[in-house]
């Protein structure tokens, strides 16, 4: 059983502990607690309540697990996007044949519709 001889000591165990997030505190029968500060309230850590300061140390100086990585953004792949064929431009009617009117649409329609079938052709 260690006793505590030199504030030093507990000062030591103290500093560690602050650096965990935890207070080691003596009670009034000579044992002490940590407790944990993350919480509110703060608690005493289970199974660290009135213990001896020789148990509170191997708590305090046992290796924390290493950290978890991080999760990383990932780029999604997808599929490549299609090539992308060059179309004709579609000639906009003039505005002197804007004033026609139905037969105007019809001649650009059956442009597009022509243009199109080109198009499905080729492949």
């Amino acid at each position: 059983m260690l006793q505590v001889t030199l504030q030093k000591q507990l000062a030591k165990i103290r500093r560690q502990a602050r650096k965990r997030a935890f207070r080691v505190l003596r009670d009034g029968c000579g044992c002490f607690s940590l407790i944990d500060i993350k919480v509110e309230p703060p608690r005493p850590l289970l199974g660290c309540d009135h213990q001896q300061l020789w148990t509170i140390e191997q708590v305090l100086y046992t290796p924390l697990p290493e950290p978890r990585p991080r999760c990383q953004c990932m780029a999604r792949l997808s599929d490549p996007a299609p090539a992308v064929e060059e179309v004709a431009p579609v000639e906009a009617p003039a505005p002197a044949q804007a004033g026609r009117g139905q037969a105007s649409y019809e001649r650009s329609f059956q442009q597009l519709i022509r243009l199109l079938q080109e198009r499905g052709g080729a492949r």
